[in-house]
């Protein structure tokens, strides 16, 4: 990393005080060097809308299947804090920094941190009472994990999958034709990201001053379009 990168990084999370700067986790404190899109706060914004009104909602449990850093887990069991929190996750090393993230927001109690998700250790997940939300990112492995017929419980869940075509095609159109027929389906596609996607308020003579650092700042890098489906039950 070349020393103008590291000086960048150093102002942004003095800027942000350690916690996520603005959308629907403003607040969250983060594990040092985190991911700047989740320092920003406009990681995924496209879902902002979505995870506003997802977390207005008394779920009694929120299933991550990913879990990466613990953005998502924390993030959400900040705003929904009588969920107990489930999350799954392939690497130690990923799990390490998952506990270190629900520590710092006081989240330790409530949260169970597992291994790889599997349709045999995902569907005991589900099953125990209450309404249930699963927010899922597999690079692909979409596919497996919301078989109906591997994991039934998904027919009454409501869920938030990101879709991964460009790794695995068809992958999107198969979850549709799985839960057409029990969930209203929602699609949601990327967007390109502009220096407006920066706050203003967050450090606002890095922006002026770096724009271009700070327009690289707000990208998440990804290897083409991509879909989020939110999927929920229609007795719902």
């Amino acid at each position: 990393m070349y020393p103008g990168d590291t000086l960048f990084r150093a102002a942004l999370w003095r800027a942000a005080g350690g916690a996520v700067f603005a959308g629907p986790f403003r607040g969250l404190r983060l594990a040092p060097r985190p991911f700047l899109p989740h320092l920003i706060g406009c990681y995924e914004r496209e879902l902002h809308p979505v995870l506003e009104r997802l977390c207005a909602q008394p779920w009694a449990r929120i299933v991550n299947v990913g879990g990466g850093n613990g953005f998502y887990i924390a993030g959400l069991g900040r705003r929904v804090p009588g969920a107990a929190l489930v999350v799954f996750e392939l690497t130690a090393e990923a799990r390490a920094v998952i506990a270190a993230t629900v520590a710092r927001n006081g989240l330790t109690a409530r949260t169970t941190i597992l291994g790889a998700a599997t349709p045999e250790n995902l569907e005991p997940a589900l099953r125990a009472a209450g309404p249930t939300l699963v927010v899922m990112d597999v690079e692909g492995v979409e596919l497996d994990l919301t078989d109906p017929a591997r994991v039934p419980s998904l027919a009454a869940t409501t869920m938030l999958i990101e879709t991964h075509d460009v790794l695995r095609a068809g992958c999107r159109d198969a979850i549709v034709a799985r839960y057409g027929a029990t969930h209203r389906i929602t699609e949601i596609a990327t967007a390109p990201r502009t220096l407006d996607d920066f706050p203003a308020a967050l450090a606002p003579r890095v922006r002026a001053w770096m724009p271009a650092r700070a327009l690289a700042a707000v990208q998440e890098w990804r290897g083409g379009p991509q879909v989020w489906l939110v999927l929920e039950p229609r007795g719902a």
